[in-house]
């Protein structure tokens, strides 16, 4: 199992590693009008996102919400750009070289290199291990309804804490999660929307 993360938050809090994210979360997006607006004075604003991180004066800013009917209806909360940028960094930086390792390996969604084919490609092959050794099977496919929604920030803060030694990065793991929450009484994660 990866070790804990240490010393590693104002490490990866550089200008270089902002302006890659920038670059990740406007794929797909760069004719957005916040987008273009946020491009227009690019370095100012990626130098005071970086300096209100380091001075920890960084806030979630309010989500924008809507509807989308397929594959089935959701509400969906989109964050300003400027902290789109901020989850690309957090998650490039903290989530994929220290979190995803713990993942057991055959978590598949959203990682690189193991989207749905790669389960498509690991369903089958456990079938015909089963097959092979136990014959006839059943197959179980189910959904957790509002799975989001029904996750408890405490309890997922209480998990990032057993992974993340550096304080200053689990201050900031607590912002991400809380949310501007303040009640222990408010349930759920907001879905976000890549296209």
């Amino acid at each position: 199992m990866p070790k804990k993360i240490k010393k590693c938050f104002y490490k990866n809090l550089t200008f270089e590693k902002l302006i890659k994210a920038h670059q990740r979360a406007r794929v797909h997006k760069s004719y957005k009008n916040e987008v273009i607006a946020f491009e227009m004075n690019l370095e100012n604003n990626i130098i005071n996102l970086l300096n209100n991180i380091k001075n920890k004066k960084y806030r979630l800013g309010n989500y924008y919400t809507f509807t989308i009917y397929e594959p089935k209806e959701r509400i969906i909360k989109a964050l300003p750009y400027k902290d789109r940028i901020v989850h690309q960094w957090y998650v490039e930086e903290f989530i994929k070289p220290y979190i995803v390792p713990r993942f057991i390996n055959t978590s598949f969604a959203c990682l690189t290199n193991k989207g749905t084919h790669k389960a498509v490609q690991e369903v089958q092959k456990q079938m015909r291990i089963f097959k092979r050794n136990y014959g006839d099977f059943w197959i179980l496919k189910c959904d957790i309804k509002k799975f989001f929604y029904s996750i408890d920030p405490f309890i997922l803060y209480n998990i990032m804490k057993r992974a993340i030694a550096d304080k200053e990065l689990l201050n900031f793991t607590k912002l991400l999660i809380f949310d501007g929450r303040e009640t222990s009484n408010d349930v759920g994660i907001p879905i976000g929307y890549s296209n």
